[in-house]
């Protein structure tokens, strides 16, 4: 299983622009701390390099790894903040980050205004840890699905949630022990921007439906 797992963060790595990012950090900030953080990287890069926004927003751009890549990937994109974002209204952002430490339910509700149909969202939640670990106090709305019930919890109740709240459908996901993280939009994406990467990471291959 190890083994895969390295398969899987050297293979995103691959697919990365040479770069200089930070080698340390904070909450998981960090470049390859798995596959995961590696895979989210490939993404956005990927997706950037697809829409040439011309908005982003980036919710927690930590130590910046994500928009390094982001500039890297469409040169001429504007970088906002939420406050600067909402003074914009009625504009809409073409590219939304959103990847707290934690639950991100507060920062979609203070985006949802800000999207469009073009728009797309990357949302990570950091819920997943609490889902496994049977953490029931640190998750904002209750299941009955644990440990092994991740990948329930993910298709049957998070992202059908995500899909109500934002009016936009799931255009992909991945799962990883620790964070969700799903792409979503009013309109279809190529599945190439999604080539190669795992969608139940880790052990959730063994009980995903």
């Amino acid at each position: 299983m190890n083994e895969e797992r390295q398969r899987q963060r050297t293979e995103g790595l691959c697919q990365l622009p040479s770069l200089s990012f930070p080698s340390s950090g904070r909450n998981g900030e960090d470049l390859n701390t798995d596959e995961a953080a590696v895979w989210k990287r490939v993404l956005s890069y990927r997706i950037a390099a697809y829409l040439q926004p011309q908005l982003i927003l980036e919710t927690h751009p930590g130590l910046g790894v994500s928009t390094t890549l982001y500039k890297r990937a469409s040169p001429k994109s504007e970088f906002l903040t939420v406050n600067r974002a909402l003074k914009m209204l009625p504009a809409t952002i073409d590219l939304v980050d959103i990847d707290p430490f934690g639950a991100p339910w507060r920062f979609v509700d203070n985006v949802r205004q800000l999207i469009g149909i073009r728009s797309v969202i990357q949302i990570s939640n950091g819920e997943a840890h609490a889902v496994v670990r049977n953490l029931r106090r640190a998750q904002q709305y209750p299941t009955n699905n644990f440990g092994r019930g991740l990948p329930r919890w993910v298709t049957r109740e998070y992202l059908p949630r995500l899909e109500d709240l934002l009016r936009m459908k799931v255009q992909f996901f991945y799962a990883f022990p620790t964070t969700v993280r799903a792409v979503l939009s009013g309109r279809r994406l190529p599945q190439r921007l999604w080539s190669g990467c795992p969608q139940w990471m880790w052990w959730l291959s063994k009980y995903a439906p």
